[in-house]
């Protein structure tokens, strides 16, 4: 038997917590009033779900072959109860569902049959592959939805351009500049949500001082100072977030937006090859993301805790 941390249980949770870039989800997770049936003692102690992810209010139970077809070495036997393991393993689950719907949480059951198996049952782990398949799941289960998004306001942003510099004004704390989230700023530079993000978890880093050029207006430690700050942005972007890939490019224009900054782009897991890198990036085709202010506070919260030390400890003092 292979340890359950390299179960198949586990293994479909963790591409679960990648799509729904929710890692720190709880494995194995017990409810205080979802209870099992009393046992030799006559005490009741709760059930536990395959997982939990809180911030979607999601249960996930992933439902091996047992749970569909009689399994002699799963099934046989009574339990205390005085009916067998393969009965009670049913009345588990239709109590696992039922506390679900009382306590409004979604019930997600992943069965092994929808991913390629041995004859035994156990998966033929091909993360890419699988990938698609919990995604696909869970956007039938209807926990993924199309995230808001509104049409890019080109004439909007030019004549927000026009105002002038973007960073310069948030770095000023210009009234007038709309709403912006910053992560972490210090006196050499400044990372923010981006403001239209084509994809959730973009994040802006800049340096604070005006410079146009991405390599001319620097020293060489001078970059490099500042690839500190981008390094460190995406990696919380990383951890917090569970990317495939994440895209780290300068863009800009003389024309516009000359300040130079850093983007870091998180490629979502699953996402087919065709729509990824400059094509995820379209938010003339697909729009912009609409995040409320408390998701967006949210977001900057999430990734605060994965900054390194030396930025936290910064942050604390503020």
């Amino acid at each position: 038997m292979p340890a359950r941390v390299e179960s198949d249980e586990k293994y479909v949770l963790d591409l679960v917590a990648q799509v729904l870039a929710e890692p720190d989800y709880r494995w194995q997770h017990r409810f205080p009033t979802l209870l099992g049936d009393p046992g030799k003692d006559g005490r009741q102690r709760p059930l536990p779900v395959d997982g939990y992810f809180p911030r979607h209010r999601l249960i996930v139970e992933y439902w091996e072959r047992q749970h569909s077809a009689p399994v002699a070495i799963m099934d046989e036997g009574d339990t205390v109860s005085g009916v067998s393991r393969g009965h009670q393993r049913r009345l588990y689950d239709q109590r696992r569902q039922a506390f679900a719907k009382a306590n409004g949480l979604l019930l997600v059951v992943l069965d092994y049959r929808g991913f390629e198996t041995d004859e035994q049952g156990r998966l033929q782990r091909r993360p890419e592959r699988d990938l698609v398949v919990v995604g696909e799941a869970l956007r039938a289960a209807g926990v993924l939805s199309e995230p808001r998004r509104m049409q890019l306001d080109m004439e909007g942003y030019l004549a927000q351009v026009a105002e002038g510099c973007f960073v310069c004004r948030l770095v000023e704390d210009d009234p007038t500049l709309p709403p912006h989230h910053v992560i972490w700023r210090n006196s050499e530079a400044i990372a923010f949500l981006n403001r239209m993000p084509a994809v959730y978890g973009s994040v802006l880093v800049a340096p604070v001082e005006h410079r146009e050029q991405v390599t001319g207006d620097f020293s060489l430690q001078q970059y490099l100072s500042l690839q500190r700050v981008v390094h460190a942005i995406a990696e919380a972007v990383r951890q917090a977030l569970q990317p495939e890939r994440v895209y780290v490019l300068s863009l800009g224009s003389q024309r516009a937006n000359a300040h130079v900054h850093w983007h870091i782009v998180p490629c979502p897991p699953g996402l087919p090859l065709e729509e990824q890198q400059l094509s995820l990036l379209d938010a003339r085709r697909d729009g912009v993301l609409e995040l409320s202010p408390e998701e967006a506070e949210e977001l900057v919260s999430r990734l605060q805790g994965y900054l390194p030390g030396w930025m936290r400890d910064r942050l604390a003092q503020e």
